[in-house]
């Protein structure tokens, strides 16, 4: 797995800042977003911590 990640891990690291950016420019990007803020909010909460802007 080590070496797997040796070397494959900038090219998975970049296809999925990729994917990211791909996804956040669609119209679908917008609920998925929403959806992950909601999800790291609850969480958040759910820790007792501050929330980071």
């Amino acid at each position: 797995m080590k070496a797997f990640m040796e070397e494959y891990g900038v090219i998975v690291v970049a296809a999925i800042i990729i994917m990211i950016i791909v996804v956040a420019a669609s119209p679908i990007g917008e609920s998925i977003k929403d959806g992950i803020i909601a999800a790291v909010e609850k969480l958040t909460t759910a820790l007792g911590t501050t929330k980071v802007v």
